[in-house]
């Protein structure tokens, strides 16, 4: 239908015969309304108190300059448009003129401080509305603000620890490792400006500079949605529908896999840490076949390497690489390797050559964004289309050696505000995209090599479109079940499958970062490694995840542990035609394989308030065990069952939803629930599994 503006005196419409934006003059207020005149989304109110002061501003800022995580702003605005010049905030007033450009209305605004301001308005074709905002004073961040009534919440925003449903939270996009960068007690490795709401609107902030989005913060307002940039401008992208409406357009605009994973991709794969040598690597494939463990692929985690961006093995732990490769490779298991962004010895020397290195970073050579201090490392400078393509070419000679896929650590450090770069950005819009560049060169020479797609790269840091070149681990995790552990991991895997991130999964077991050498010698005497509680919940939570891989081969933990583990690890091996099914549908149409019940029940207040179980695929119900309590073993978990008829996958029991069960279980169960009349793959039986 032919778009249609219309004056009504004190207002505009703005209309495609679906949707109509409803603008008011004066004072300027901007609704996004449906055909029958039901509200998507509204400007907030405007606020007794604005701006209103940041708490987090202080909180988050450490000696000597250092962050704990990304503060924000002195204070922020919650105007519908506001702008910050450094002094105070100013926003759009009033709309003064309007005219129709093609598609786009373009709007001219006043402003409160006189200096004017245009907005652009397209209702695009996928059903989005398209809002640009640019202030004609110069401006040091941008804000937009929507209403946020008490029965919203909102989902996604990247890779979210701390809970599933953010409302109540403020999430810094700021890329950023250190504990509690994400202004709580997490990480903020994956950073995503995206979110939808169960009420049926979205938000896309199309930028990579830094900011903030506020969801209904109650220590700001807790009625609003800000969403502030340190930008000139702001390019928003508003979604309407359901969930998967919404991030199905979503996806397609940001980018979906660009490659589909091979079927060992989705099979089980180990490593361990630091002290990775030949005789370790054969020591995990071949304990793994000895005990019956299905295994997909070994990684050779750091250090492996004769440096960083050597791109060669460490003649000292493995004197013979080709016999390894060939030597994993003949027993049917693939092989990864660990990288980073960072170059030393030769590699560093021939990068500062080139002007490829990173400069102007801290003077004491610390992460500007990490407390306690931390260390950096010299960062190739990726924005330098000659040294992306010498680490492309490096990488292309591994690949060549038989390395089939690669673990892309690091890359989320804060190189400091007076950091340098070779196309000449600031430091606040280099940093966010800095992973994906990194790991855009490593899939360009999978690519380039195995053109066939016979490849996988993980990684631990990201932003928008980076699920279009990898997969994600969530890293460095506590050994430990509860929140702060095992329940963090599960945050991460609803939190990324609703944000477009459709291949992810946890280390089974956590990282503690103290086994080292802790292998089958025990020369650690074991510190570190988890208990058997938090080691086989883990692994039940690892087999319904697209990506299952576990830094602690089960024998380091108990035999218990070893035929636990073996039961879910032959379980997510037999998955692996199902996940690659759901993972081809993520590729295609934006559709996640984990879907969380808000995201497939968004009608149904029970379910968007269950926020610890999830449908794997269409047919798969799972609820993991993920309380502190469950290391007593025995455990009653209480199970929501949306609407249908669903079969206990242990039990063979029928139950009819939307109900909730209790559902009593021993510590190697997992309460797992299967759609009446699916089909699974074969020898995905209760009956079959050992």
């Amino acid at each position: 239908m032919a778009l249609k503006v219309t004056d009504a005196g004190d207002s505009i419409r703005f209309s495609d015969g679906v949707t109509t934006v409803v603008i008011n003059k004066n004072p300027w207020g901007l609704s996004w309304i449906r055909d029958d005149g039901s509200a998507i989304v509204n400007d907030a109110r405007r606020g007794e108190k604005d701006p209103v002061k940041n708490p987090q501003y202080q909180a988050m800022m450490k000696p000597d300059g250092l962050h704990k995580a990304y503060p924000g702003l002195p204070t922020e605005s919650f105007l519908p448009l506001a702008y910050y010049t450094g002094n105070d905030w100013q926003s759009v007033a009033s709309l003064t003129s309007y005219s129709l450009s093609g598609k786009t209305l373009v709007i001219q605004a006043a402003t409160t401080d006189q200096a004017g301001a245009e907005v652009r308005l397209t209702l695009a074709p996928d059903g989005a509305l398209e809002l640009g905002f640019t202030p004609r004073a110069k401006a040091m961040a941008v804000e937009a603000a929507f209403d946020a009534p008490a029965s919203q919440g909102y989902f996604g925003a990247g890779q979210r620890f701390e809970g599933y449903n953010q409302r109540g939270r403020s999430v810094p996009l700021w890329i950023s490792h250190g504990g509690g960068s994400d202004r709580y007690d997490g990480t903020n490795e994956i950073a995503a400006p995206f979110f939808w709401s169960q009420a049926g609107w979205g938000l896309w902030s199309n930028t990579d500079a830094r900011g903030e989005i506020d969801f209904a913060d109650k220590t700001k307002r807790g009625d609003a949605v800000g969403v502030m940039h340190e930008d000139d401008h702001l390019a928003l992208v508003l979604y309407a529908g359901t969930p998967q409406q919404m991030l199905s357009a979503h996806t397609a605009r940001v980018g979906r896999p660009q490659w589909m994973p091979p079927l060992w991709a989705w099979r089980p794969m180990v490593w361990q840490d630091d002290d990775t040598t030949t005789a370790s690597v054969e020591a995990l494939v071949d304990g793994m076949a000895s005990r019956g463990i299905p295994l997909g692929a070994v990684w050779l985690d750091n250090p492996w390497d004769n440096g960083n961006g050597s791109f060669d093995f460490d003649p000292s732990r493995f004197p013979d690489p080709a016999a390894l490769i060939d030597y994993v490779h003949g027993k049917g298991v693939r092989m990864m390797v660990w990288l980073s962004p960072f170059v030393a010895g030769n590699a560093l020397a021939n990068a500062q050559a080139h002007d490829w290195v990173v400069t102007g970073t801290r003077s004491d050579g610390n992460d500007a964004t990490y407390y306690p201090a931390r260390g950096i490392s010299p960062h190739l400078d990726f924005t330098a289309p000659d040294a992306s393509a010498w680490f492309t070419g490096g990488m292309e000679g591994l690949i060549a050696r038989g390395v089939d896929g690669v673990k892309m650590d690091r890359c989320e450090e804060d190189l400091s505000e007076d950091s340098v770069w070779s196309n000449g950005l600031p430091n606040r819009l280099n940093h966010n995209p800095y992973c994906k560049a990194y790991h855009k060169a490593i899939f360009e020479a999978f690519k380039a090599q195995r053109p066939d797609g016979d490849f996988l790269t993980l990684a631990r840091g990201g932003g928008a479109g980076d699920s279009q070149y990898t997969g994600h681990w969530a890293g460095d995790n506590l050994s430990v079940t509860g929140p702060k552990g095992l329940g963090s991991v599960l945050n991460s895997l609803l939190s990324l499958s609703s944000s477009g991130f459709p291949f992810s999964g946890s280390d089974v077991g956590g990282y503690d970062g103290t086994r080292q050498s802790g292998g089958g010698s025990g020369s650690n005497g074991g510190i570190g490694l988890p208990s058997v509680q938090t080691y086989i919940r883990w692994a039940q939570l690892g087999a319904l995840s697209p990506v299952m891989e576990t830094p602690v081969p089960p024998w380091w933990v108990s035999d218990n542990a070893v035929a636990v583990y073996r039961r879910y690890a032959t379980l997510h091996d037999r998955l692996a035609p199902y996940t690659a099914q759901y993972a081809a549908l993520a590729i295609s149409q934006g559709i996640p394989i984990v879907r969380p019940l808000a995201y497939a029940y968004p009608d149904d207040a029970a379910a968007v308030a269950t926020e610890d179980e999830y449908l794997y695929g269409p047919d798969l119900l799972v609820a993991p065990v993920i309380s502190l309590l469950a290391e007593a073993g025995l455990f009653a978990r209480s199970v929501y069952l949306p609407a249908g008829d669903w079969v206990d996958f242990w039990t063979g029991a029928k139950v009819s939803g939307p109900k909730a069960v209790v559902k009593l279980v021993d510590g190697a169960t997992l309460p797992l629930y299967v759609r009446a009349g699916a089909t699974l793959p074969a020898g995905v039986d209760a009956a079959d599994l050992p």
